[in-house]
């Protein structure tokens, strides 16, 4: 039975709906897709283009702290009272905000906000410049729209399930998928260190962990094809927003100098 025929009322076996899900970030993200990420890779990008990205996916970054914190709220707000699934989105909180700043935990790394600064310091956007764009919110228009659709998902989103689809289940996992790509292409194609680097090596560590709370909920708790659909649908918004941010940039890339 396919992800579609649960417009028709049909639910799949949790572990297999769980497994599709997987297959739709496989087969439809645009980190594993879209032409300008497998220019990218590739090392086609010139220095400037790569700034352009940088620019905007730090728009997209730069939320992560207060999405990751609604994820808690929305978690007891949806009825889910288990301690052992609460402490799993305080350690995203913790690992987001900096593991170095508390103790036991896995990792002594900085958060992802200062990593992202040390990266964007390291292709030549001042730490300063990224701050006020956050700030002012100024960044292309699809990126604009970007961060307003994340932050409604983490603000309104019905359910922690629709909240987890789009972002662990979609994001989370194909970080997963691309973290050695970035990694592997950083350095060989445009002269970066392990230094430089370390958001997308310990992105793609942490968001193998991010991404398995998000799937381990919908086994649990999308049951019937009524909350599966809305799981998708919330799946299917995630990677259309991803789409529509990466096609922005690309278009700004191909503007003639």
């Amino acid at each position: 039975m396919s992800l579609d025929a649960l417009l028709s009322g049909k639910a799949l076996p949790p572990k297999d709906f769980c497994l599709s899900l997987m297959t739709e970030v496989k087969n439809r993200h645009a980190r594993l897709h879209h032409p300008f990420y497998l220019a990218l890779y590739d090392g086609k990008l010139t220095m400037e283009d790569l700034r352009v990205w940088a620019r905007e996916a730090w728009g997209i970054f730069a939320l992560n702290v207060a999405i990751n914190t609604a994820k808690l709220v929305r978690c007891q707000l949806s009825g889910i009272h288990d301690p052992e699934i609460q402490k799993e989105f305080v350690d995203i909180i913790m690992s987001e905000v900096g593991y170095e700043y508390f103790a036991g935990a896995p990792r002594k790394v900085p958060g992802h906000r200062a990593l992202f600064l040390r990266f964007g310091e390291r292709i030549g956007i001042p730490a300063a410049e990224l701050e006020r764009r956050d700030r002012e919110n100024d960044f292309l228009p699809t990126t604009v729209l970007a961060r307003t659709g994340w932050l409604d998902i983490a603000l309104r989103s019905d359910s922690i399930l629709e909240q987890v689809a789009a972002t662990n289940c979609c994001n989370e996992y194909s970080n997963q998928l691309t973290g050695s790509r970035f990694v592997r292409a950083f350095k060989q194609h445009y002269g970066l260190s392990d230094h430089d680097i370390e958001m997308f090596a310990e992105h793609g560590v942490a968001d193998t962990e991010h991404s398995n709370i998000g799937y381990d909920l919908v086994e649990k708790f999308a049951t019937t094809a009524e909350i599966q659909l809305k799981v998708l649908k919330a799946l299917r918004k995630g990677l259309g927003i991803w789409w529509a941010l990466t096609d922005g940039v690309a278009r700004e890339c191909s503007k003639p100098a």
